[in-house]
């Protein structure tokens, strides 16, 4: 068992970016989510869930037969924006930078760009981690990307 988890490989680590390299990256919503607008201008994500079979002993399905009666499992999750999150939501559909996002963070909310940029960054990070985003990579950033990884081995 241990050696097993030992065996197994490791996860790719995805360089670092360097703030500018950040702010070339454009941002797309993933097109496995759905979303909608309510009428505060606020951002509904609707995210569909796989139904799970369970497999096992009798007395396991019996209990799971049991629980799904009691319990239905939700068929999707959603998940509700706050203002600032569904107006980045929004700029989020692949032709827009990074940085034409914090400028518009900018305009809108009389922010720095520093004070827009660290938070943009961490929150689009943190829908890329949930799955709900993606980012397009211009070509030049992608092949340097590339040699920093084999670097990096």
């Amino acid at each position: 068992m241990i050696l097993d988890r030992l065996r197994r490989k490791k996860k790719q680590k995805a360089p670092s970016l360097t703030r500018s390299e950040f702010l070339r990256l454009k941002p797309i919503r993933s097109p496995m989510v759905e979303w909608k607008k309510d009428e505060e201008g606020k951002i509904k994500i609707i995210i569909p869930l796989k139904k799970i079979k369970k497999e096992g002993k009798r007395v396991g399905k019996k209990r799971a037969r049991l629980l799904s009666k009691l319990f239905p499992e939700p068929e999707e999750k959603r998940i509700q924006l706050d203002e600032i999150g569904s107006v980045v939501w929004e700029l989020c559909d692949g032709e827009k930078t990074a940085k034409e996002i914090v400028d518009h963070l900018c305009q809108k909310y009389k922010l720095l760009p520093r004070e827009a940029e660290v938070p943009l960054s961490s929150y689009l990070n943190t829908l890329a981690k949930r799955g709900l985003l993606g980012f397009i990579v211009p070509e030049d950033l992608k092949e340097r990307l590339e040699k920093r990884r084999a670097a990096e081995k």
